[in-house]
């Protein structure tokens, strides 16, 4: 018996009229459709008028049901998996399925469409042509400083997703650990009330207030700006001996030091087996 096909489609960040006809009829012709909130994702249904039964996956259950999902394909019949906005697997559960898809020689197939990061990038202001997506950070204070700090080494955009109770924090920790860095944050995508907000992150942060701190947001985080000298192993030694007198533990010293010198952590590394 042929197997089904999972197709990962995606959905409308905020504009219902951003559904593609393809999304549409995909979801028509799956007797089955996963969905991370069968709330909405049976309100999209009622509104494009598609009758297929709703399967809840979410990270919650992802494991548990993978094993059901699987056994439906091999069944021969055809299932598309959606998140609540966008695209599943992106920052969103869907991995484990498909995953466990391709190592069944189950055939998986994308239905693009709306995308935040994609929408956020090309309204930052910075050039898109590259740039590093980084979706929700750890929400634990030194794991996250330790991921704003990877940071410090991309000369190109950094993107990341982040909730309204927790974007302002974020914001000074980039203003902190990023020095010189600007930001381009983005809100509401697609929808009325889309907004952006260019310039410093502590100055974006000033902007955002009460009224405006609703939706998710994008943040988009400029460009570092590459050293046009080569840092001398003098002066990594001074910041090495600066760092550790403050407290740090040498491993730390070395992540800080390469992160605020804009040199590789094997660099300092090597230079602090002679401290």
């Amino acid at each position: 018996m042929t197997t089904g096909t999972l197709y990962v489609v995606s959905t409308p960040i905020g504009n219902l009229n951003d559904m593609t006809y393809r999304a549409v009829e995909t979801m028509k012709m799956t007797p089955y459709i996963i969905a991370e909130d069968t709330r909405v994702t049976g309100k999209l249904l009622n509104h494009f008028d598609i009758p297929s039964k709703l399967i809840s996956y979410h990270e919650h259950n992802e494991k548990s049901r993978t094993g059901e999902i699987i056994k439906l394909l091999k069944s021969g019949i055809d299932i598309s998996m959606v998140s609540d906005a966008g695209t599943p697997l992106i920052s969103d559960p869907g991995f484990i399925v498909v995953d466990a898809c391709i190592k069944e020689g189950i055939q998986v197939r994308a239905i693009p469409g709306a995308s935040s990061v994609l929408s956020a990038v090309i309204l930052s202001g910075f050039d898109p042509s590259r740039f590093v997506f980084y979706g929700f950070l750890e929400k634990k204070g030194r794991a996250k400083s330790e991921e704003l700090r990877e940071m410090a080494g991309y000369m190109m955009p950094c993107v990341i997703l982040e909730s309204p109770h927790r974007v302002k924090d974020t914001l000074a920790m980039i203003s902190e650990l990023l020095p010189g860095r600007e930001t381009a944050v983005v809100k509401e995508l697609t929808k009325i009330h889309e907004t952006v907000f260019r310039g410093g992150p502590a100055e974006v942060a000033l902007e955002l207030n009460e009224e405006n701190l609703r939706g998710e947001f994008v943040i988009v985080i400029g460009p570092g700006m590459r050293a046009e000298a080569v840092v001398d192993e003098k002066t990594i030694e001074q910041e090495l001996r600066r760092l550790i007198a403050a407290g740090a533990t040498k491993r730390d010293a070395v992540r800080e030091a390469a992160g605020s010198l804009h040199i590789s952590k094997n660099e300092a590394y090597r230079v602090s087996l002679d401290l």
